[in-house]
């Protein structure tokens, strides 16, 4: 098995810039550390380039922790891109901790166990930001910030058949 390069490092001057670079710049390899000093992003060169920080701007967010993910081969570009954001100030957003979530779910027993997440982000001046998570559980639903806190929680009920109504178009508002 080849050894793996050591990440290099790639400075853009935003994060459409640098996501484009990463799908047609040969020299761009996947685990490289992507720097975005306009919009405070540091991300990770791969097919679906995704940022650490909680500035995110164009990059995806990986919902996996980037140290494992696919059997570790980003951990060095993860390791390079924390210390960079250190040296510049910037926030690393931490991957949700199941066991946090499951910790949370317990608490509120309304929401069941946890089934599934999405990231929550919100647009800013300059680009978006990550603002937490949405934890689904099997009958309700909670959110944290990015710095773990709990936010809120609410239950939700799947519809029956007896709730349906046909002539109601899928989405549409109902009484």
């Amino acid at each position: 098995m080849p050894e793996q390069q050591a990440p290099q490092v790639h400075t853009f001057r935003s994060t459409f810039e640098a996501y484009n670079a990463t799908q047609c710049i040969e020299e761009i390899r996947d685990g490289d550390v992507l720097v975005i000093k306009p919009e405070q992003v540091i991300g990770i060169a791969c097919t679906w380039p995704f940022a650490l920080t909680e500035h995110i701007g164009e990059l995806h967010v990986l919902t996996a922790n980037p140290r494992t993910y696919e059997g570790g081969k980003f951990a060095a570009g993860v390791d390079l891109a924390e210390q960079l954001a250190r040296e510049y100030g910037w926030r690393i957003v931490p991957p949700l901790n199941i066991g946090m979530a499951r910790a949370f779910m317990a608490d509120h027993r309304s929401s069941g166990e946890p089934i599934g997440f999405k990231v929550l982000t919100q647009r800013t001046e300059t680009s978006r930001k990550r603002t937490g998570w949405l934890i689904a559980g099997t009958t309700g639903f909670l959110e944290l910030d990015t710095h773990g806190h709990y936010v809120w929680a609410s239950e939700w009920a799947p519809l029956t058949e007896a709730e349906t109504d046909s002539e109601v178009p899928h989405g549409a508002p109902t009484a």
